[in-house]
């Protein structure tokens, strides 16, 4: 019940704020120039225009690291979090609560960004686009794929603050993109922000290269991330290190 119960009241807390607008308004523009971007000699660089999602998944953890900062920022001006977590009933259905919440917002911006693409790509461009079955595999990479990006981050942003998340952000797209080469062939696997990449890589036909290694590591590292967040969340004392 807490976990629903946080998760209900993050609608009333983001009410008449523009971090809604954060999830929703970058699918529209981001795709948008894409597309523009694409029709007009983006071709030339970038041969196949399903490399907008790849190239979305290498830059997802600055928005990553934008984004969650923006959400505990707002929680804490609306509710004091030291006081919040003392009179909660349970610590761990709270940081849950405030995960599932980020992660529906994440979805409804993949969601949307995936009809951007498809509008975009069949309409206006005239492209022939993926199916159905291709949009469902790109949409549970993101998602699976951000987990653990959205539990570091949440760590990051409650003890340390936004300025340090939105560094880790900047240092896992520069990751993302460095790994791109023979040495992430092997290594990959252990570095999540590497994970969403390879995986969409291999769906597009554009890498041969197995990833049940990459998925074993997600499950493996994830679900630990988790526990030890949960872990750290139930016994921190609701400040940061500037405090």
């Amino acid at each position: 019940m807490t976990i629903l119960r946080e998760f209900i009241s993050n609608f009333t807390k983001i009410k008449r704020t523009p971090f809604l607008l954060i999830h929703l308004l970058p699918p529209i523009v981001v795709t948008l120039l894409f597309l523009v971007y694409y029709a007009s000699a983006g071709y030339h660089i970038i041969s196949d225009v399903r490399m907008f999602f790849i190239i979305l998944q290498i830059c997802y953890p600055i928005f990553v690291s934008i984004a969650v900062p923006v959400f505990i920022h707002l929680d804490r001006n609306i509710s004091n979090v030291q006081n919040s977590l003392g009179l909660t009933e349970s610590r761990k259905g709270v940081y849950l609560g405030k995960l599932c919440f980020l992660l529906f917002l994440s979805a409804l911006s993949m969601l949307l960004y995936e009809l951007c693409f498809y509008v975009g790509a069949g309409f206006f461009l005239d492209i022939s686009v993926m199916d159905f079955a291709s949009f469902s595999v790109i949409f549970v990479i993101f998602i699976l794929g951000s987990v653990c990006l959205y539990l570091l981050h949440m760590f990051i942003a409650f003890r340390f603050g936004a300025g340090i998340s939105v560094l880790a952000g900047i240092g896992g797209t520069i990751l993302a993109g460095y790994f791109e080469n023979a040495i992430g062939d092997q290594i990959w696997p252990l570095i999540p922000w590497e994970w969403g990449v390879r995986f969409l890589e291999y769906h597009f036909g554009l890498s041969n290269i197995p990833v049940i290694s990459g998925i074993i590591s997600l499950i493996i590292i994830t679900l630990a991330a988790l526990f030890l967040s949960m872990l750290w969340f139930d016994g921190w004392d609701g400040r940061t290190v500037q405090e």
